[in-house]
């Protein structure tokens, strides 16, 4: 279990540091490359080093550290620790809603409120399911826990579906309760129904298109949720927290045993690439552990000593909660 629970957070510290360099890249320009999940690039966006992650790592190990502190989940605690690391300049390039959210926290707006309203939708939001999923042993809970880390920057229903969906999907292959596309997707789908049943529809359905061609697989999922005029003209992955996850998920259960080819075939998309590579380097480090993750990957991912220790006091809390289970 130690093993997953690193391996989840280091696979997507990885997904996410491979796809920085490409964020927003129109994916005509990515597809002619054929290393694309080789190697990190040298000094991706000119300042940061090799190895850098995003906001989706950042806000990963702030959820999961805000989580092993409290011993449950706590939008205050979270908020609190969001605030702080905003401030410290911590958190690499953070979507608009996170840094609105984390100004108005500094200013004593409580956590419940600080978030931007309906209409807001990013991806962001994706990455703090990961303490979310494998904290909570009990599916039931996952929808609130969910709720509660993601309202502190965003209050649209549609972020929590997704944050809920994807913390289903790590628990469920952390535990080994994934015994096929279709029960993941199932479980899935009945955590993102808690605040939208639209996004439970699509994930049920997302099992069939894993028998279609790649190309026409993704090129469908980067639209789902998305109205024709936010579509990017460039064709890249919107921002969009739907096709984010749903591609991300996809790429996991299409090549569960190929980080390298699941990681590329979400890179090639750009966009918002790095968020969904990163909800795919955790699904596959979760059900299968560090050995999944190419070790050149795993040992130059910057900040690998903060993950492994987010993954170790996470999974202290849960043991601790699970021994007494009254007290959480």
């Amino acid at each position: 279990m130690q093993d997953r629970f690193r391996a989840a957070f280091l696979g997507l510290a990885v997904g996410d540091a491979l796809g920085f360099p490409v964020r927003g890249v129109p994916p005509a320009g990515l597809r002619r490359l054929p290393d694309l999940a080789d190697a990190f690039a040298p000094r991706p966006r000119g300042r940061f080093p090799q190895g850098q992650g995003s906001d989706e790592t950042a806000l990963a190990v702030l959820a999961a550290e805000s989580v092993a502190e409290a011993g449950g989940v706590d939008g205050r605690r979270f908020a609190a620790r969001l605030a702080a690391a905003m401030e410290d300049g911590q958190v690499v390039q953070p979507a608009r809603a996170v840094a609105a959210a984390a100004e108005r926290l500094s200013r004593g707006v409580p956590w419940m409120s600080a978030g931007e309203g309906f209409g807001a939708r990013d991806a962001s939001v994706l990455s703090r399911g990961l303490a979310v999923g494998l904290y909570e042993a009990d599916g039931r809970r996952v929808a609130r826990s969910a709720g509660v880390l993601t309202v502190v920057t965003h209050k649209d229903p549609t972020c929590a579906a997704a944050c809920a969906a994807f913390a289903r999907a790590v628990g469920a292959v952390v535990s080994g309760e994934a015994a096929s596309p279709e029960l993941l997707c199932g479980k899935m789908a009945a955590s993102a129904a808690e605040h939208d049943p639209a996004l439970g529809e699509e994930l049920r359905h997302l099992p069939r298109l894993l028998s279609w061609e790649v190309e026409r697989a993704t090129e469908l999922i980067r639209r789902v949720g998305v109205s024709a005029a936010a579509l990017e003209e460039d064709g890249g992955l919107p921002e969009h927290p739907w096709p984010v996850l749903l591609l991300g998920t996809y790429a996991a259960l299409r090549l569960p045993h190929d980080f390298r080819e699941a990681m590329a075939t979400v890179l090639r998309w750009g966009g918002e690439a790095d968020a969904a590579a990163a909800v795919a380097g955790a699904l596959l480090g979760a059900a299968q552990g560090e050995a999944c993750l190419p070790p050149r990957l795993r040992r130059h991912v910057l900040g690998a000593d903060r993950l492994i220790a987010a993954a170790d006091a996470l999974l202290e809390a849960r043991l601790a909660r699970e021994a007494h289970p009254a007290a959480g």
